[in-house]
């Protein structure tokens, strides 16, 4: 698991915070999910899958000729229990695009269904059973997830099941008898904030400017003063998401004072063009006949980057 997605879990194990983030992305700022009914469940589950034997009366592990548990472990699961509303939701991070991403989902989902069954059949075999009907007659919780995407880059993959499949012509006209399942997809870049209210207010309006730089940097230069007002969990949670951490070698993750990253960043930006400076001038001396020992002096660059820039030039 990598730091970003640590600093996710970290942050959002405050209730309040899964509900703003779930009220903001999931009910379009509804505030549909009280954080006091909120209740941490057990990412791992897995079921039984098998065949029984033909002379099996009863459904029990040694009637099973071949016993599997295909099991899944979800990022992030909690149960909304208010009453007469109770309904699962489920979070899951992703820091690229994951072409399966809805096979995954639909197979939690599925799995947290069959859960359900199960655990309504062991703990209530005569009054949950409709004597009409074969199996547990008690309503499923419904199951509401959100994909939420931290990536760089926009994510180019698969948004459904059938997506991912190659539906032939001739069933072309009947699509809608071939079962569909659909992500919902959450990239943090790209949200609301008015949605929110709580600082993940703060944390989007950053957000929203991360994947251009020119814009990042004037944000943070014009709002420096206010972000670092933020409390602590978020200051630190905003520099995970920024890349202002280190990498300890036990495999800590050491994050960076919010306020000296910004400064950190701004010197970033600011290298990144005296670099950009520099490359134009060796072009310019390459074209001159000058040695890359000579243009590595004059720019203050290292002899093996020039060399490579060098070798670019040629192949320009």
């Amino acid at each position: 698991m990598g730091a970003k997605e640590q600093g996710f879990f970290k942050y959002i194990e405050s209730f309040p915070r899964y509900a703003d983030l779930m009220n903001g992305t999931v009910f379009d700022g509804k505030q549909v999910v009280k954080p006091e009914y909120l209740r941490k469940m057990p990412r791992k589950k897995s079921v039984l899958v098998g065949t029984y034997t033909e002379n099996a009366t009863q459904r029990t592990k040694s009637s099973y000729n071949d016993i599997r548990y295909l099991k899944r472990e979800r990022d992030m699961l909690m149960l909304y229990d208010e009453k007469y509303s109770r309904f699962y939701l489920a979070c899951e991070v992703q820091l690229y695009a994951d072409y399966a991403m809805p096979l995954r989902n639909f197979t939690y989902d599925g799995v947290e269904y069959s859960d359900q069954i199960k655990a309504a059949s062991m703990t209530n075999k005569e009054d949950c059973h409709d004597k009409r009907t074969k199996g547990p007659s008690r309503p499923l919780i419904p199951v509401i997830h959100n994909v939420l995407y931290l990536g760089e880059k926009r994510w180019m993959s698969k948004h459904g099941l059938q997506e991912m499949m190659d539906i032939p012509k001739i069933l072309r006209g009947f699509r809608h008898l071939v079962p569909e399942y659909k992500i919902n997809l959450v990239d943090i870049h790209d949200q609301n904030p008015e949605l929110f209210q709580t600082e993940w207010k703060d944390i989007i309006r950053v957000m929203n400017h991360s994947r251009k730089k020119k814009e990042l940097k004037k944000y943070m230069e014009e709002h420096k003063e206010e972000l670092c007002r933020l409390s602590v969990d978020t200051r630190e949670f905003l520099a995970i998401l920024l890349d202002q951490y280190d990498i300890l070698e036990d495999g800590r993750v050491e994050v960076k004072d919010v306020c000296k990253a910004w400064d950190g960043a701004m010197m970033m930006y600011k290298e990144e063009g005296i670099q950009q400076a520099n490359r134009q001038t060796t072009q310019n001396m390459y074209r001159r006949g000058y040695s890359a020992e000579d243009a590595a002096a004059l720019v203050q660059e290292s002899v093996e980057t020039v060399k490579r820039w060098y070798s670019e030039f040629a192949n320009e």
